[in-house]
């Protein structure tokens, strides 16, 4: 009976350690309102860097999949900026498109924290020009 204890509580610390390493890889995108990311941005005096998506695009998906997943990404942008994962076909993300007239995806807006747009980049980044491209905002 103690070894399968013992056995269980490592099969448990074995899993909740692989599942923590994966929360922490890639970029944190922080699930609430924008006025909650705006709070938040100014509170940290941090940049708001919006994902703005839709569920039927295509290169939308392949970011989140590959390039938002990225350890180094995740380092730069979690580091940096408030981040938001906003789909621009639903609720609050109707509102966001109509604001900074996002009409193509992906869109990539880097916003102050009082709403004014600093800059949007338009289609599918790679890391690289993802990383140069939150750079360049920051400086």
């Amino acid at each position: 009976m103690k070894s399968l204890i013992v056995v269980l509580s490592g099969l448990c610390f074995i899993l909740s350690t692989s599942f923590t390493t994966k929360v922490d890889e890639g970029i944190f995108f922080e699930h609430g309102r924008y006025s909650e990311a705006k709070k938040l941005a100014k509170e940290t005096d941090k940049t708001i860097f919006i994902d703005s998506y839709t569920q039927w695009c295509g290169p939308c998906k392949k970011m989140a999949a590959q390039v938002f997943t990225d350890s180094e990404v995740g380092a730069y942008f979690n580091q940096n900026f408030i981040n938001v994962k906003m789909d621009m076909e639903k609720t609050e993300g109707i509102l966001i498109a109509r604001r900074y007239s996002v009409n193509f995806y992906p869109t990539l807006l880097f916003v102050k924290p009082n709403g004014e747009l600093i800059r949007k980049e338009v289609g599918y980044q790679n890391k690289k020009q993802l990383l140069q491209l939150a750079k360049d905002v920051m400086n």
